[in-house]
């Protein structure tokens, strides 16, 4: 398929500190122009002249499925150099297993991509990777295979669970309810050890900064610089925090533009009001 297709460049506009018309340098000009053939292959552009015949154009809905599809494929092909016995696996439990794909939204991630350990100490590597394993362990075809038709539930929690971990965005807003790291705070009433108390915890809200790195606790050996540089970057702490997780949608689908409306004001209202206990939370932290 060969298609002439015109190339613009749009240059912005120069800023308003640059030198007058006469005073500008020209260092190089544009290169001639080469002719090149283009052939349009791969996965996506299939879905593309898939959708172009539906005359669907215009629907993006399935992209992730597609892409989904597409990783699983890739993972199958690549089992010959995966070890499925390796010792780190985690166990999948049968409560894990029995995991219903339409409640994605109180799935542990983690778990089913046998990651629970990590958690958000895990690498985007050893998302793919975890995923790889598990596509290999329960793709429908190799249950078919065995016997188990229509055995594809845990499939496609390990596919939602794959979505939201390999997004950026998708994934912190995941990591900030993750509801398998506790949110509370010591009291610090008991007799303890300071350090041994408050250190991890520290560490543990450290996950939500902005900046990077964050200074640690220390000990009592730790100098009073470090201790007055520890404190005021905790007093003025710049979380990435967000609740949109949580956000309730319409089970129905339905509703009117003013529902939709009325719900997406609501769901604002209940995330500012996290975040304001959030940031209550750590300053008495």
């Amino acid at each position: 398929m060969t298609v002439d297709a015109p190339f613009e460049i749009t240059l912005c506009a120069a800023p308003a500190t640059a030198p007058a018309a006469g005073a500008t340098k020209v260092h190089g000009a544009i290169s001639a122009t080469q002719e090149r053939i283009l052939s349009p292959v791969g996965v996506y552009v299939q879905h593309y002249l898939r959708r172009l015949e539906s005359n669907d154009a215009d629907d993006q809905s399935d992209h992730l499925k597609v892409h989904a599809d597409h990783t699983a494929a890739e993972a199958a092909k690549a089992i010959s150099n995966l070890d499925l016995s390796e010792e780190e696996d985690e166990e999948e439990s049968e409560d894990l297993l029995m995991t219903d794909p339409k409640e994605w939204k109180q799935q542990d991630h983690y778990a089913v991509l046998g990651l629970s350990k990590l958690r958000y100490r895990a690498t985007l590597d050893d998302v793919i990777k975890s995923h790889r394993k598990k596509v290999l362990r329960h793709h429908p075809d190799k249950k078919a295979a065995q016997g188990h038709l229509n055995d594809d539930g845990f499939f496609k929690c390990i596919q939602k669970a794959f979505e939201i971990l390999s997004d950026f965005t998708k994934r912190r807003q995941w990591d900030s309810v993750d509801p398998a790291i506790p949110d509370d705070i010591p009291s610090g009433k008991k007799k303890a050890d300071f350090y041994e108390v408050f250190g991890p915890v520290f560490a543990r809200e450290a996950r939500f900064s902005s900046v990077q790195p964050v200074p640690e606790l220390g000990d009592e050996s730790t100098a009073r610089e470090e201790v007055e540089r520890f404190y005021e970057f905790w007093y003025s702490f710049d979380s990435w925090r967000s609740f949109e997780y949580l956000d309730k949608e319409d089970a129905t689908g339905g509703g009117n533009r003013d529902d939709k409306r009325y719900n997406d004001a609501k769901n604002r209202k209940e995330r500012a009001t996290r975040k304001k206990e959030d940031i209550q939370r750590l300053r008495t932290l």
